[in-house]
């Protein structure tokens, strides 16, 4: 599938006349009309705009484009709200007051990644030591352990006598100072041993991973990984030219995807190769400028597929 990603930041404009340029981070939509490309308007459906195509602005130019696509050979027309990713997390629960000197050892499991990984990390807890004081003792040794890059750096002890303890989300700043640029991790959490006598301590899961979809962290990748198809950078290792990257970390986008065939049939491939198109365009989750985008291409395709509403 030849794959094209369009991205607006700045909202959805009409392109120049005069110049031929969309606005600097803005995006819009084409058809192909008798004169040439002009600009898709609101009332637009496929009988009037048979081809169309999504264009990108960018800081000084050219524009990106997508391919041209008939809209009767689109077979796919849907969206996707920003969602926000969720953290894996797990908690320390403590009862009862220790009987004597101790220590506790905590052990992480991170399950569902490349290979097994595991951190653990002693708390050194005194005689008669209540267990809402507990807590803050082993909040303060998780935070000053040497904790891998797929754990939160701080854990919270705010309920009294729990532990919480958090794993990475893109983006988030390690201890290492190393940034976490991956889905969430999962994990679990063991009690190892203590020794303390009676006091106890039992983990529990809290809450499972979500990568969530639509973070500027989530579109940067879908950027990078798309470099291929939209600038023809392909051998990264012997010609390292990468084009400047116009999403942004700290947005969060909506998508619309477009999926269409190339020679008009309903067929993925053709005697084996590959028979589709796919353009994905993002805007800025929730704003103005989504809803103008949106209401062009429900109204293009309207009597063809559902409205997507995002």
């Amino acid at each position: 599938m030849a794959r094209h990603l369009i991205i607006g930041n700045g909202g959805t404009a009409n392109i120049s006349a005069s110049t031929g340029l969309e606005v600097n981070n803005a995006i819009s939509i084409q058809k192909l009309s008798a004169d040439g490309p002009t600009n898709l308007v609101l009332g637009d459906s496929i009988a009037d705009a048979p081809q169309i195509r999504f264009v990108q602005g960018t800081v000084s130019g050219p524009n990106i484009y997508s391919p041209w696509i008939y809209g009767r050979d689109v077979v796919d027309y849907s969206g996707l709200a920003y969602s926000a990713p969720v953290a894996c997390s797990v908690t320390n629960t403590i009862a009862a007051t220790s009987a004597a000197a101790g220590t506790l050892v905590l052990k992480f499991v991170r399950v569902g990644g490349p290979a097994p990984e595991f951190f653990s990390f002693a708390t050194e807890i005194g005689a008669s030591i209540a267990h809402t004081d507990a807590d803050l003792l082993v909040k303060a040794a998780y935070e000053a352990a040497n904790l891998p890059d797929w754990l939160n750096k701080e854990c919270d002890a705010t309920a009294g006598a729990t532990v919480v303890f958090s794993g990475a989300l893109r983006g988030d700043v390690a201890q290492s100072g190393n940034t976490w640029e991956y889905d969430p991790p999962m994990f679990e959490l063991i009690v190892e041993s203590y020794d303390g006598g009676t006091q106890t301590h039992t983990a529990s899961s809290t809450t499972g991973a979500f990568p969530g979809f639509g973070s500027g962290f989530n579109v940067r990748n879908m950027e990078e990984n798309n470099r291929g198809t939209g600038f023809g950078f392909y051998n990264r290792l012997e010609l390292p030219n990468t084009p400047t990257a116009t999403s942004v970390t700290g947005t969060n986008y909506d998508s619309y995807q477009i999926v269409a065939t190339k020679d008009g049939s309903s067929a993925s491939q053709i005697h084996g190769v590959d028979n589709l198109i796919e353009v994905t365009a993002v805007t800025t989750a929730g704003s103005d400028n989504s809803l103008v985008f949106e209401n062009l291409l429900n109204g293009y395709f309207a009597g063809k597929f559902a409205n997507v509403i995002l």
